[in-house]
C-alpha cells in the first residue's frame, strides 16, 4: 500500500518480527491508531511519523507491540504485550495515546493562543493517517527514527553549534578554524545513535541534541586547554579575521530573530522548526556589522547571559527548557532574559547614536 502524500496526512509503516500482519492485523491497528491524530492537530504532519513493531515472543508465546511516534522535537514510544496480537495492538495504541496527552498537557501552558485564524484552519483541516508504506519502507528501528529527527533539526543544529564556535574562539577558548561545526553536530549524530536510550528521561531529543552540542564544545575546550598548558612553546596568538564571513551569525537571520524578542511576542512551540527569517535590503546590509560588534560584546556577559541569549534568543528555547539544559532555576533564567532584553535595548540605542 502506497502512502498518501502531502496535505494533512500522517505517514506510518509496520515493521513485522517473526510475525505476518494480514488485511486483518491492519485494519484493527488503523482504526486504532485513527484516535491519534486528533491529539496531534497541532503539529505539522510532514514532521511526524508513526513506526508500529509487531513481534512475536517464541519463548513468553504472546506478542509484543511497540509504537514509536515521531514528533517535531520528540520521540514518544509505548510497549505492551500480550498473548493475542490484537489485544496487544489495542494497549499499546491506548499507552501512546496517553503519551501524546501527557505531553500536551506540558506544552499547554507554554501556548500563547494568539493566533485564532491560525486555529481556525488547523480545525477545518483534521489530521488523518494515510494508508500504511510498503512493507520493508519506513523507518525499521528507533535509532532510524532518531536519524530522521536528526536530520529535520541538522540545520539549526549547525547554525547553533557554528555560534558557540565563534564565541569560545572569541573567549581564546579554541584558535580560530581548529574545529567545524559541522563535526560537532556529526559527533552528537554519532553519540545519539549509538545509545539512543541514554537520553535523559527529563529532556525531549531535541533538548539532548543540545546539550550534546554543549558537552561536545566544552569537551574540545579541555582538550586544548590541557594540550596549551603542557606545551613548552606557545604558537603565535593567531589574530582574528575582521571580514565577518564566518563570524557565526547570519545577518538575514538573526537579527530578525533578535529585534522581535526585545519587545514582541513569541511563536508558538510547533513552530520549532522555523523558517528562514527574511529582512528588508536595507535591514540586511547594516544587520552583518551590528552583530559582528554585538558578537564581540557578548563575550564579555556572564557566561550564563551569554548561554541564554543563545538558547532563549536565537534557537528559541522557553525558560522552563533552558532551566532544565543549564540546570538553572526558571527564577535564574527569567532574571538572565530581563538582564539580556536591557543589554540588547542599551546596544541598540547606542548603535543607533553612532548611526549603525
Amino acid at each position: 500500500m502506497s502512502v498518501v502524500a502531502g496535505g494533512n496526512v500522517i505517514s506510518w509503516n509496520i515493521v513485522n518480527l517473526n510475525v505476518s500482519a494480514d488485511l486483518a492485523v491492519k485494519e484493527k491497528l488503523t482504526r486504532k491508531i485513527t484516535r491519534l491524530a486528533k491529539h496531534l492537530a497541532h503539529f505539522p504532519p510532514e514532521s511526524l511519523h508513526l513506526q508500529v513493531v509487531l513481534e512475536k515472543l517464541k519463548k513468553e508465546h504472546s506478542f509484543a507491540v511497540r509504537m514509536t511516534l515521531r514528533l517535531p522535537s520528540n520521540i514518544l514510544h509505548a510497549e505492551k504485550s500480550h498473548e493475542h496480537l490484537l489485544v496487544a495492538i489495542r494497549s499499546a495504541a491506548a499507552a501512546l495515546e496517553n503519551e501524546v496527552k501527557s505531553l500536551k498537557a506540558k506544552l499547554r501552558s507554554d501556548y500563547r493562543w494568539k493566533r485564532p485564524a491560525y486555529r481556525a484552519r488547523l480545525a477545518e483541516e483534521a489530521l488523518v493517517f494515510s494508508e500504511p508504506m510498503e512493507t520493508g519502507t519506513g523507518p525499521q528501528t528507533k535509532v532510524d527514527m532518531v536519524s530522521d529527527l536528526l536530520e529535520a533539526h541538522d540545520k539549526q543544529l549547525v547554525a547553533h553549534a557554528r555560534r558557540e564556535l565563534r564565541m569560545a574562539e572569541l573567549g581564546d577558548q579554541l584558535p580560530r578554524g581548529m574545529l567545524e561545526a559541522r563535526d560537532v553536530v556529526d559527533e552528537v549524530a554519532r553519540v545519539c545513535l549509538a545509545e539512543p536510550g541514554n537520553k535523559p528521561e527529563m529532556l525531549t531529543y531535541e533538548q539532548w541534541f543540545y546539550q550534546l552540542i554543549r558537552q561536545e564544545l566544552d569537551r574540545q575546550c579541555r582538550l586544548y586547554a590541557e594540550d596549551r598548558d603542557n606545551r613548552i612553546e606557545t604558537a603565535p596568538k593567531e589574530q582574528a579575521s575582521s571580514d565577518g564571513e564566518e563570524d557565526g551569525y547570519d545577518a538575514e537571520r538573526q537579527l530578525g530573530l533578535i529585534l522581535p524578542e526585545i519587545g514582541c511576542e513569541e511563536d508558538l512551540p510547533e513552530h520549532r522548526i522555523p523558517d528562514q527569517t527574511v529582512l528588508p535590503p536595507d535591514v540586511a546590509a547594516s544587520g552583518q556589522e551590528l552583530l559582528e560588534i554585538l558578537q564581540h560584546d557578548i563575550r564579555h556577559w556572564p557566561v550564563d547571559e551569554q548561554q541564554v541569549f543563545e538558547l532563549y534568543f536565537l534557537v528559541g528555547f522557553d525558560a522552563g527548557e533552558i532551566a532544565k539544559l543549564r540546570r538553572l532555576s526558571e527564577k535564574q533564567v527569567d532574571a538572565c532574559i530581563a538582564s539580556i532584553q536591557s543589554r540588547l535595548r542599551q546596544f541598540m540605542q547606542v548603535s543607533i547614536g553612532h548611526g549603525l
